[in-house]
């Protein structure tokens, strides 16, 4: 017996002592395989989840959106919520009784047998009998199914699930305080964003410039070509730019990656952040509404609310906890016991039990609830006034937000006005590289700092929406898109948010917008009136002008925004006679703007006016007469078109009687061609017969012909023979008649021949005249045997010689002079004409 104790006793040492543990570091394989698990995850996640789109556009409700869809530090406080809930399941189950079933098995090596004594009423035992027996086999089988319910643990239990129901509300204002924070981080992270992407386009061309310069004083202190110091003294100004542009860019360098945090996306995920159509504007109550509002819905305030019903409860729990417990039970058993009457039986029954020492734990333990509860409450009004004081903190920062908008805004303008003036004075080199690249950096700095203090304004409505505990995005978003989403905290943003309205009480175009001139005459100016424009909003009303395109004004004419006056240079003005002008009025919250047509040359109007008048009554008076003569030929077109039908009608007849006597004709032509083809044919048959005849009458007649032809050729020789001849004989005859001339001239003729010249004159005369119409006679003869070639040149030979004698004067005796002029004019000829005949008549 002693050896199975001892074996028995070092089994269970064994056994204990194999559970001992010692502690084991994590490898770094585990580290990797686990990194490489997260890494796989996250991969599936950014597949799985429709939000991971590449280069989406993010406005400041989308980036919300995303944020509360999927920040995982707000998917923590969801699961601390759900883990909870379940909690509070498991409460509730520990108020219902207690059933246990259970079956067994129970054997002994030999049967626990016992004897028995005799008690007598003395109380002393008797002799111990020589007999054992035994109530129960060795091996027993058994099984039984017990209810069991204490009634003081039902109550603890029911307040036990009242404190955790209170725990899972507390848990769902912690994720509502969790989602205000992340809604408030991210309209800081997504304004600093947005100043960021400026900061870095403008930041980088800049710092180009900056080094540009430096590089360039550098290498002029080095070559000596100015002072050393005023080199390092510049160097030390462009550093000193160049610092200031780097802690300007250290503010916002990290802006998108909290961004991409605050919204769950990874640190290299892309995304394009656009500027939001609707910037917030501030809660739509006054102060004490926000006090009211925040007191009852602020989710710090809601938990303490809460975890006083705790304390309460605990204190009822503990107060219950002292009362004395009442405990039922009821147990269905079965044995296989073969010794028992009845193997199978319903057992049940109840006990009350309760800690007599409790009655004077109670005012104790009353005095320790009721403690507990009131620092709970004062906490709770602790966290009131902390509450209130945020909510005012929330207001003066944004009051603060607003001057430090106005005074950045203002900077920003005198900064880009000064940038102006240094680049238009740069060009005509008033200034140096260095005061740009100042003013430029300035510019930069100035641009920044708007940024800022825009952002800071934007980040104290949030800050303001989260004092009060205003729920902007308690939604399910399990169901919806991010986009949808977002629309829907847009709306929850504009019906909570104070409206600002603008509206144009007086329109300008209603205010005679024409210039006047000033008493000078140089400049001429218009204002318009100060109730112009109505803007609701915060900060100061902004003014603007630009041309209705959004150009800028001509640089002849100037907007005076603070006296709203547009002031005209007449010396520099062109010929522009009225402009389209807008004019915007804007503050933080509201825009508008006005257009009208501004005359900024009323007496260049006032001429173009008149001239339009005149061109109109001269158009009026063109225009009537030319009214009247479209009547005038609309009449005369009646009448044409009268005569027209007249003449159209007479045509019609004509032409049918014409039609008719062509069908007649026709028909006789037909008849006519008929006979003509026959009489052709006939015709035809004659010509070919004719034909023959004059073939053979042809060459009868060739043949005659060409005998002819030989007779005449003879015949012109015996002709041209006999004109020698005769030319022969003519040109005897001249020479006769020349020398019978000669003769008969006064200073050839004897003395006695003169005695009878007066007697013979006439007889000479006589004739000479019958001689020369001789010879005109043969000259005609010798012109007509020749060409019209010949006869133009003999002529022009004969003419020629003629003027060239007429050219020399004789004298002429006084006895010549009655002589017919004619008759001299025919000798001269028939001397010219007997000294060329030889020449012509042997052509």
């Amino acid at each position: 017996m002693l050896n199975k104790t001892l074996i028995s006793l070092l089994a269970f040492l064994i056994i204990l002592s194999s559970c001992a543990r010692t502690p084991k570091e994590i490898s770094l394989n585990d580290s990797q395989e686990r990194v490489d698990q997260d890494i796989l995850k996250i991969e599936q996640i950014k597949k799985q989840n429709q939000t991971w789109e590449e280069n989406i556009k993010i406005d400041l409700y989308t980036a919300i959106a995303l944020a509360i869809k999927n920040n995982r530090e707000l998917k923590i406080k969801q699961l601390e919520t759900g883990i909870a809930y379940r909690q509070l399941d498991k409460v509730e189950f520990e108020m219902l009784p207690a059933i246990a079933a259970n079956a067994g098995y129970s054997g002994s090596e030999r049967y626990n047998a016992s004897a028995s004594a005799t008690v007598p009423n003395t109380d002393l035992a008797g002799a111990i009998g020589t007999s054992f027996s035994t109530s129960r086999e060795r091996d027993v089988n058994s099984q039984d199914i017990g209810f069991t319910w204490n009634a003081l643990d039902f109550g603890l239990s029911f307040i036990r699930a009242g404190q955790e129901a209170n725990r899972y509300l507390i848990t769902e204002e912690m994720e509502r305080k969790a989602e205000h924070n992340i809604v408030r981080d991210v309209i800081k992270a997504y304004w600093n964003t947005i100043s960021a992407d400026k900061l870095i386009k403008k930041y980088d061309p800049l710092l180009v410039e900056v080094d540009k310069a430096l590089n360039d004083s550098q290498k002029i202190e080095e070559l000596l070509l100015t002072k050393p110091m005023d080199a390092l003294l510049y160097q030390k100004e462009l550093l000193d730019i160049q610092r200031a542009l780097q802690s300007q860019k250290e503010i916002f360098i990290d802006a998108r990656i909290q961004l991409a945090g605050l919204m769950g996306l990874l640190p290299n995920q892309k995304f394009t952040i656009v500027p939001t159509d609707d910037p917030l504007t501030i809660l739509n109550m006054d102060l004490d509404g926000m006090e009211k509002y925040a007191l009852i819905n602020r989710p710090e305030l809601r938990k303490s609310h809460y975890d006083e019903k705790i304390s309460i409860q605990e204190t009822k729990a503990s107060m219950s906890a002292l009362l004395p417990g009442l405990n039922f039970n009821a147990a269905w058993t079965h044995s296989s016991n073969d010794h028992l009457m009845n193997k199978t039986n319903l057992e049940y029954g109840s006990v009350m039990g309760a800690n007599l020492l409790n009655v004077f734990m109670y005012p104790k333990v009353k005095r320790i609830n009721e403690t507990n509860t009131e620092v709970i409450r004062e906490k709770r009004l602790a966290l009131s006034m902390a509450v209130l004081s945020q909510v005012h903190l929330a207001n003066i920062d944004y009051s603060l937000a607003l001057e430090e908008y106005d005074t950045a805004e203002r900077y920003y303008q005198v900064s880009k006005k000064i940038t102006e003036q240094i680049k238009n004075a740069q060009k005509i080199a008033r200034f140096g590289n260095l005061e740009l690249i100042r003013e430029q950096a300035s510019l930069l700095v100035a641009e920044l700092r708007y940024d800022i203090a825009y952002s800071k304004l934007q980040h104290a409505i949030g800050k303001i929406y989260t004092s009060v505990g205003l729920d902007i995005t308690r939604e399910n978003v399990k169901n919806i898109n991010f986009k949808d989403y977002a629309s829907i905290i847009k709306n929850n943003f504009k019906n909570s948010g104070k409206r600002y309205y603008a509206k144009i009480r007086k329109p300008i175009k209603n205010q005679n917008p024409i210039v006047k001139k000033n008493s000078e005459g140089r400049t001429s100016q218009f204002s318009f009136s100060e109730k112009t424009f109505d803007l609701e909003g915060e900060g100061r009303t902004i003014y603007d002008a630009l041309l209705s395109n959004n150009k800028p004004l001509p640089s002849w004419i100037t907007f005076l925004p603070s006296q709203k006056t547009f002031l005209v240079n007449n010396l520099d003005k062109d010929n522009t006679e009225e402009l389209e002008i807008k004019v915007i009025a804007k503050n933080i919250n509201t825009r508008i703007e006005d257009k009208f047509t501004l005359m900024v040359d009323p007496e260049l109007r006032a001429t173009r006016l008149e001239n339009e008048k005149k061109l109109k009554e001269q158009r009026k008076l063109a225009k009537k007469r030319k009214q009247e003569e479209i009547e005038r030929l609309k009449a005369e077109k009646i009448l044409e078109e009268k005569k027209a039908k007249e003449e159209a009608a007479l045509l019609a007849r004509q032409e049918a009687e014409e039609t008719l006597k062509q069908e007649k004709e026709k028909i006789l032509l037909e008849k006519k061609q008929e006979e003509e083809l026959l009489a052709k044919q006939r015709a035809e048959e004659q010509k070919i017969i004719e034909q023959q005849k004059a073939d053979e009458l042809l060459a009868e007649q060739k043949k005659l012909a060409e005998e002819q032809k030989r007779k005449e050729l003879l015949a012109k020789q015996k002709a041209e023979e006999l004109r020698i001849e005769q030319t022969e004989k003519m040109k005897e005859l001249l020479m006769a008649q020349r020398k019978q001339i000669y003769l008969q001239l006064p200073e050839n003729a004897t003395q006695v021949q003169f005695v009878n010249t007066n007697t013979n004159k006439s007889n000479l005369s006589e004739n000479l005249i019958n001689e020369l119409k001789n010879i005109e006679t043969k000259i005609n003869d010798v012109m007509l045997n020749l060409d019209l070639d010949k006869r133009l040149d003999l002529t022009k030979k004969i003419v020629q010689d003629i003027f060239k004698s007429s050219t020399t004067t004789k004298e002429i005796d006084p006895k010549y002079e009655t002589l017919n002029l004619q008759i001299v004019n025919q000798r001269k000829l028939l001397e010219e004409l007997l000294e060329y005949s030889n020449k012509y008549t042997n052509y």
